[in-house]
């Protein structure tokens, strides 16, 4: 990942690694309860204490601890690349691309760590444990001779490791192929313990009734293919196997203890993936005030260092880093509604020179954010779902330095006839371009047949192309592996949707600051801009919630829309609270503002209170 300032190296390195720590404190703290559940006597509390307290502090417990540790911070390193890159369910356009996306480095790297410390944890609590259960093999007498002894398979001990790799595989896919583990802020900004305590005490049960399922899958899969891989692993280590009770029969599955033991192990898995999850979000996404901006100097050398601390205008544009932007979206909404010093500074001139540069900073890509998330809607969405996309009715004002401009934007008729912009009179003579040679050279006969019939060739390959690829997608079988994904794409733009949540909270509620707090009337130049961009965003996202509607109703198969619906309501939720929220506070002054016939029109509802 590139990092475009060293501050934010350092901020994200910060809470990555106390992330990593109080994820290890949690194990151990997991494993000492473990240790005391298992060493319970009920006879002798003072003895069993004593017991539990001697395992936890000798010298074999710390040991096989530091182990898991290497591996919880290994897991920790790996994870961390999805988290910083704020974890959604990837946009794919067919299953297939999807199924592909399945099999990448990064995929098969966690897959391995899952299993690796799936079986170090059931290894590191078997061998704590002395029991029966604590070692792969044993001393047996053989079936020849019952004098002479030898080395036998633990078969339960084999159990419980095969079921760690089983649990791994089954965890792995329930957070990184079906359900995608996602950093989500959380609605009221909490402190870490506040919220680790809250949110341990949801997971802890929930994720005890769910291992139920993975223990009983696999003791119906060892079941079949039990002794398949009891035989494998006996021959791959030279030991013998005792006929005389195998494990894979219906009445030694159904051992108490074993199930409870597989069952217990399948639980501290779950809760050491989902414990390290909720405290990388605890981290992560806590509330991080940046700086307003830079103090410009003039006399500052061209090659000047890097920059050590990240500016709130930087943080809103890290795309790269989708975690530090969306940290710096959320504290422009904190500033806009509760700091009311750190709003000073946003509304002051810069020194020297007296321009409003730290506050055409932020508004500039903050409309620019604002006004691309209206485009995607517009753009990839409806030509998506093969609707015919619907102009925004955008006044000519809207047009503004702050405004959101096309990187693409296609030439225009008069740019290809060569006029000139701005109504300028070109100078040159377009006769003089061409050469006595090119003006002299007929074209003969010959060459236009030539081109006509590359043309002909040409248009026919593409029509021919699109006929075999409709066709093709026609047949059910394959245009459900490989036909577009109308949902996907639109649960990929509502995943992103938190940001503009406050982006249209932060800057209305600047707009209505300034009324009072902004000496200079900085904001009101851009005014215009900020509620016509909202009115934009507002016919996307009503056109969006038709959409919606209409393919609820259909009932498509595999369709669960309620993180869409419950997003796509809190954005237009949003969105006129923002526009009312401006209309209330300049309603007088809204004849004013240089504002469209248009837009004029769109507000009537908000004056009203009918929107």
């Amino acid at each position: 990942m590139s990092m475009e300032n060293i501050g934010c190296k350092e901020v994200l390195f910060k809470r990555i690694l106390l992330a990593i720590t109080a994820s290890i404190i949690v194990q151990l703290i997991f494993m000492s309860n473990v240790i005391l559940i298992k060493n319970i006597d009920m006879t002798s509390p003072l003895s069993w204490f004593q017991d539990t307290w001697k395992i936890i502090t000798c010298l074999k417990m710390w040991l096989y601890m530091i182990i898991f540790a290497t591996i919880i911070i290994l897991q920790g390193i790996i994870l961390s690349k999805n988290y910083l890159n704020y974890s959604y369910s990837p946009y794919a356009q067919s299953r297939f691309i999807l199924f592909c996306r399945l099999f990448t480095p990064n995929n098969l790297i966690i897959i391995v760590m899952y299993l690796i410390s799936g079986i170090v944890l059931v290894w590191l609590h078997l061998a704590l444990e002395d029991g029966k259960y604590s070692s792969l093999t044993k001393k047996c007498h053989t079936n020849i001779s019952t004098t002479i002894t030898s080395t036998c398979l633990v078969e339960e001990h084999l159990f419980l490791l095969l079921g760690s790799l089983w649990t791994g595989i089954y965890y792995f896919t329930k957070t990184n192929i079906f359900v995608f583990h996602r950093l989500q802020f959380p609605l009221i900004p909490l402190s870490k313990f506040t919220q680790v305590r809250r949110d341990i005490s949801n997971i802890v049960p929930i994720t005890v009734i769910n291992a139920i399922w993975p223990t009983l899958y696999f003791i119906g899969l060892y079941y079949f293919i039990g002794s398949y891989i009891k035989k494998f692993i006996a021959s791959l280590l030279f030991i013998h196997i005792e006929e005389q009770q195998p494990l894979d029969s219906i009445w030694r599955l159904f051992n108490l203890s074993l199930i409870l033991h597989s069952w217990l192990y399948t639980s501290l898995f779950g809760l050491t993936i989902n414990s390290m999850h909720l405290l990388f979000k605890a981290y992560l996404t806590e509330w991080m005030q940046f700086e307003i901006g830079q103090q410009l100097n003039v006399y500052n050398n061209v090659n000047q260092q890097l920059k050590v601390t990240i500016t709130l205008s930087d943080a809103l544009t890290m795309s790269k880093v989708p975690i530090i932007q969306h940290l710096g979206f959320l504290d422009l909404v904190t500033l806009a509604q509760k700091e009311k010093q750190r709003r000073a500074i946003l509304f002051s001139l810069s020194q020297p020179g007296g321009h409003p540069y730290n506050w055409n900073c932020i508004v500039e890509k903050c409309l620019s954010f604002i006004n691309n998330f209206s485009v995607e809607i517009n753009t990839t969405v409806y030509p998506a779902a093969g609707q015919q996309q619907d102009k925004v009715s955008v006044s000519p004002s809207a047009a503004s330095p702050t405004s959101l401009t096309s990187p693409t934007s296609p030439v225009t008729c008069s740019e290809k006839l060569g006029a000139q912009p701005y109504h300028m009179r070109s100078l040159v003579n377009k006769n003089l371009s061409l050469t006595p040679a090119a003006v002299e050279k007929d074209i003969t006969p010959t060459e236009n047949c030539n081109n006509y019939i590359g043309q002909f060739i040409g248009e026919f390959i593409k029509t021919t192309r699109q006929n075999l690829i409709s066709y093709l997608l026609s047949k059910p079988i394959i245009f459900y592996f490989f036909g577009k994904l109308n949902n996907n794409n639109i649960q990929y733009l509502m995943f992103n949707g938190q940001p503009i949540i406050w982006a249209v909270d932060g800057i209305s509620s600047l707009a209505v600051a300034s009324l009072h707090e902004d000496p200079y009337g900085i904001v009101q130049k851009d005014l215009p801009a900020i509620i016509e961009t909202l009115l934009v965003l507002k016919q996307s996202l009503d056109k969006l919630h038709k959409m919606n509607m209409m393919i609820t109703t259909k009932k498509q198969p595999h369709y669960d829309d309620k993180d869409v619906r419950q997003m796509l309501t809190s954005l237009r939720s949003a969105n006129r609270r923002s526009i009312y929220r401006i209309v209330t506070k300049f309603k007088d002054y809204i004849d004013d503002l240089t504002l469209d016939q248009s837009v004029r029109d769109q507000l009537n509802g908000f004056f009203v209170c009918k929107e």
